[in-house]
């Protein structure tokens, strides 16, 4: 199977508005062509099965892409959540969990938008700790994004994100993503959640499987499409051969779906098997909950208000559920978000601000070194 990709992105959520607005406006200049479907499969058939499942899959699906569970030790996951920028926190707070010794290895870990970027560096270890923290604390707005309202015109998005591509192919060489492989070989599994834009289903992606599979293009246009905020970036077409037939889906932000990923739909709805001992970890890269704010009464600044609200709002369901699901399944969990008390200030006209995401680093970082990172869900 050959694939390939275009060159999109992850990134955060608070001008959202803004960028469907004039993306909308835009949108009356762009070409009928490009508005024709892309060449998809069949229905109900899945060229790429070896790779993905849906989110809305059952049980057996599922096994088909998990390894049994090691005899003797705990289960132990890691979800990450969606944020933007506040996805510092995270990294920051995975060193710090380092520097004491007593992170764990993960057994599983998911990753959804900026989670998507994380996730990779968290499967593998402690050992990329380094390379996790410069994404974080070496390059800000310049070396990222770059605000331009004509090129959506061409590339159907607000931003050029030309140097955040770059950034997430400097790091994620061939060598790092083999070390993904390695510990698929091991049983570990690292997914990565995208939405498909045609058929609005989320695909949950087997990084290690693709990882072994060489297939490192793909790897990468997977972790920039969960976080390709519609409007904003780009989304990421996958372009991919099969029986002879060229294919291409479309796939954006995975957070249009959920804010992370911890326990598959199916478990929900019906009883599973007797799982093992286990621990679920949530990273949640946000404010669970915010202190009051002043929202100016324009109808940008109250819709950008309603939907962070309608963001938390989900992240706190989803929780909730996973908290449920743990108590009935006997499994531990442990969460842990942003303290509105930080006294972390985020300035919106300042996306991605290097000083910002090197604070909420830090604080992250002190968390995560002083005990004080998670607690009982």
């Amino acid at each position: 199977m050959n694939t390939s990709s275009d060159m999109p992105n992850f990134l955060g959520r608070r001008r959202l508005l803004a960028g469907f607005g004039a993306t909308a406006a835009l949108g009356a200049c762009a070409n009928a062509a490009e508005q024709t479907p892309p060449n998809r499969p069949p229905l109900g058939s899945d060229p790429l099965a070896r790779f993905r499942l849906f989110a809305d899959a059952g049980q057996q699906k599922w096994e088909d892409h998990l390894a049994e569970p090691a005899a003797g030790r705990k289960l132990r996951v890691l979800a990450l959540s969606s944020g933007g920028e506040e996805g510092a926190f995270g990294a920051g707070a995975l060193v710090g969990w380092s520097a004491t010794g007593t992170r764990p290895e993960f057994d599983i870990v998911t990753g959804i938008s900026i989670g998507a970027l994380i996730a990779p560096f968290a499967f593998i270890g402690s050992s990329v700790d380094d390379k996790l923290e410069g994404i974080f604390t070496d390059f800000g707005t310049e070396d990222i994004v770059k605000f331009s309202p004509f090129h959506s015109l061409f590339r159907q998005a607000l931003y050029d994100t030309t140097k955040l591509d770059q950034l997430i192919t400097r790091s994620t060489p061939n060598e790092f993503i083999d070390l993904v492989a390695q510990r698929h070989a091991a049983g570990a599994r690292l997914f990565i959640v995208t939405s498909e834009l045609e058929t609005a289903r989320a695909s949950v992606w087997d990084m290690g499987e693709i990882a072994q599979a060489g297939e490192y293009t793909l790897f990468r246009a997977i972790m920039r499409a969960s976080a390709a905020l519609p409007g904003l970036f780009a989304p990421v077409d996958l372009k991919f051969t099969a029986n002879g037939e060229t294919y291409t889906e479309t796939h954006v932000d995975g957070g249009v779906h959920m804010q992370f990923l911890a326990v598959p739909a199916f478990a929900f709805r019906q009883r599973t098997r007797d799982l093992p001992d286990g621990e679920i970890y949530l990273l949640i890269n946000n404010t669970l909950d915010p202190a009051p704010v002043a929202v100016a009464r324009n109808p940008l600044a109250i819709s950008q208000q309603a939907l962070t609200t309608f963001a938390r709002a989900s992240a706190l369901s989803s929780m909730n559920a996973t908290s449920l699901f743990a108590r009935e399944n006997g499994l531990d969990l442990y969460v842990t978000s942003i303290d509105p008390k930080s006294g972390i200030v985020f300035d919106p006209s300042n996306r991605f601000s290097l000083p910002y995401m090197t604070e909420l680093f830090e604080y992250g970082l002190e968390r995560g070194k002083n005990g004080t990172l998670w607690v009982r869900g």
